[in-house]
């Protein structure tokens, strides 16, 4: 009998993470291939090396793959894909000018306006701040972007010291006991580690909302949980926490329709 062919969801990608964690071998039962970027980037965000897996089949994201493996920044020859980190980065800011200019021309020939496209990238770029500002382990950041006929997705990541443990640093959320709760909080107005110091970063908040308007689907992961906002047909914004597979630090995905 053929195998059915399964599309690559996150609810999938975290199914697979999970099993993998718990040594299940689904290799005989199980084919995927992915067509969206985000969940290919979280399975790679949770430490899912692809080549070792013939079940998966990752299609044109594989020479994007290769360069988050190797860490090394990357550009498509199309111009639709690019990758960094931020040791590069901060090694040479004209690293982040580069990576922000090809992907802001890859958002426009994806059907963007300029100007949306530029609201993007100022978005990546407040992502980015945040790790800077409270990951505690800024090599370990990255991002990347993924541009198609009309969609354009990308992930601002690291693999720092997580929402959770950055908030509790703060006498005023010493209690929380669990990412989810901490991913709630980093969502709500004015919080932060750093939330009472106006000199300082002021949590997600702010790039949730500049976001909200322009995407599908946004994804924030830390730890154990996700929080996700999803655009229903009708245009209204679910919103969900839930647990999911462990992954270190901070992952952000982002899909945006034009």
């Amino acid at each position: 009998m053929r195998r059915v062919v399964h599309e690559l969801s996150f609810d999938l990608a975290n199914d697979i993470a999970l099993a993998l964690a718990g040594g299940v071998d689904f290799s005989k039962d199980l084919q995927v291939q992915a067509r969206d970027f985000g969940p290919l980037a979280e399975l790679h965000h949770a430490g899912i090396i692809f080549n070792r897996h013939g079940w998966l089949k990752v299609g044109r994201h594989a020479e994007l793959l290769r360069a988050m493996a190797t860490g090394k920044k990357w550009f498509s020859a199309s111009g639709a894909q690019g990758f960094v980190t931020l040791t590069e980065i901060l090694a040479q800011h004209s690293n982040w000018t580069e990576f922000a200019m090809r992907g802001k021309k890859a958002a426009v020939e994806a059907g963007f306006a300029p100007a949306s496209a530029g609201q993007l990238f100022g978005a990546i770029g407040e992502l980015r701040g945040n790790i800077e500002e409270h990951s505690e382990n800024i090599a370990s950041g990255y991002m990347a972007f993924d541009a198609l006929h009309g969609h354009f997705e990308f992930v601002v990541a690291d693999s720092g010291i997580g929402v959770l443990k950055s908030l509790r640093t703060h006498p005023h959320f010493h209690y929380i006991a669990d990412a989810g709760t901490a991913l709630n909080l980093a969502l709500t107005e004015g919080v932060s580690r750093h939330y009472d110091d106006k000199d300082r970063g002021r949590g997600f908040r702010t790039i949730f909302i500049g976001l909200a308007n322009k995407s599908e689907h946004l994804r924030f992961c830390s730890g154990d949980h996700a929080r996700e906002f999803r655009r229903s047909p009708d245009m209204r914004v679910i919103a969900e926490t839930r647990q999911k597979a462990a992954s270190p630090g901070f992952f952000c995905s982002v899909r945006c329709t034009a």
